[in-house]
């Protein structure tokens, strides 16, 4: 679905079905130098399963128009303004509302639940941590726009298996596919996003105020070495979080280990 958000574009996905009155609203948000394809697998089962899925490209990514957001705290705000502005046409519940996001998406979501006037219901955050620091090796690559940036992603995002080709999904290779999807990311894309990440100092603040408050829960990979399991531990402290541990997993677990991350979704997000 294409919508009009601030005098541009902005491509939402609903997970491939029409939203119907009366559902809980799942929002799902992209990582850094994606977009919303990330999500099919999971944004299908749950558009499927009682949720109306909101699950957008964020400007300048994917097939959203306008200007990259500069930090996380103008990706949230975004975020949030989305959600009320689709709600304003009476089908989307914002009294009954997730948050889930990845990456540098999770760190958004992180910080748009916490400027919520009524927190939402439940806040689901894969492959994250905080701090979400960013190597200087890494953030110059992108800066400059070179490859070896999406290498070093690929390297220290994906577990060994997956490096080598393993794949639950016979033909389809998770390395490969992260490839392809970060070299589609317009010049410069890639560098704001991880810069947000890793000026991103608010997280403690945020997390503070959602404690309590809803329901908390992290999913991590135990080869993830992006955000570590003692990161992710860490946020999960401050939170109040459960905590998943997927096997034989690095950070992009969506494609990695799609049907253990569906069941650890399952666990939050209850189907009937």
């Amino acid at each position: 679905m294409m919508i009009s958000m601030d005098g541009h574009a902005t491509c939402v996905g609903q997970g491939g079905a029409y939203w119907r009155k009366g559902l809980p609203t799942l929002v799902m948000l992209h990582g850094a130098g994606l977009d919303r394809t990330v999500w099919v697998y999971l944004a299908r089962y749950f558009s499927r399963r009682g949720y109306n899925l909101v699950v957008p490209d964020l400007p300048g990514h994917g097939r959203s128009a306008g200007e990259c957001l500069l930090s996380i705290e103008a990706a949230a705000n975004w975020v949030n303004r989305l959600v009320d502005q689709l709600a304003a046409y009476e089908i989307l519940s914002k009294s009954d509302l997730h948050y889930c996001g990845h990456s540098m998406g999770s760190l958004v979501m992180l910080h748009a639940a916490s400027k919520r006037r009524k927190p939402p219901t439940s806040l689901v955050l894969l492959g994250s941590a905080y701090p979400m620091a960013v190597g200087k090796p890494l953030l110059n690559a992108a800066r400059a726009n070179q490859h070896a940036a999406i290498d070093m992603i690929n390297l220290f995002g994906h577990s060994f298996a997956s490096q080598l080709g393993n794949n639950p999904v016979a033909g389809i290779s998770a390395y490969n596919t992260m490839e392809a999807l970060l070299e589609r990311a317009p010049e410069d894309v890639l560098y704001h996003d991880l810069n947000a990440c890793n000026e991103y100092t608010a997280g403690e603040e945020a997390a503070a105020k959602l404690n309590g408050k809803t329901q908390s829960t992290i999913i991590a990979g135990d080869s993830d070495r992006m955000t570590q399991l003692k990161m992710c531990q860490s946020l999960q402290k401050q939170l109040d979080a459960q905590l998943f541990v997927l096997n034989n997993c690095g950070h992009m677990m969506m494609s990695e280990q799609p049907e253990e991350t569906l069941q650890a979704l399952k666990q939050v997000l209850p189907v009937p």
